[in-house]
């Protein structure tokens, strides 16, 4: 799959994730989705571009899985919706680096 469709998709995957607000359980799984799906297209970027792409694959996966973990952590309603804030505009940051790289590096 070339470049160019990944960043479709990950601008489309920007505007799901970040039009989410409020933690409950649909929203969570739009984020857990949006990571998910997220891991893999930095994944294929990476194995196409590796220098490129590498410290995005290292550094913000490892990032938004620990914000993910935080949430799950989280004991009362205002902390898990304050690390829930933390780990979605992690995924958010994420996928706009992402695609600033592609525009800047790559095409």
């Amino acid at each position: 799959m070339s470049i160019g469709k990944e960043k479709v998709k990950l601008e489309k995957l920007l505007v799901s994730v970040a039009s989410v607000k409020t933690i409950d359980d649909l929203n969570l799984e739009i984020v857990n989705d949006g990571y998910r799906e997220y891991a893999v297209i930095i994944k294929n970027l990476y194995t196409k571009q590796p220098n490129i792409f590498g410290n995005l694959y290292n550094y913000d996966l490892r990032e938004i899985k620990e914000n993910k973990k935080f949430t799950k952590e989280s004991y009362t309603a205002k902390a898990r919706q304050t690390n829930f804030t933390v780990y979605r505009d992690s995924v958010v940051e994420a996928i706009e680096r992402t695609m600033e790289y592609i525009s800047s590096y790559v095409q």
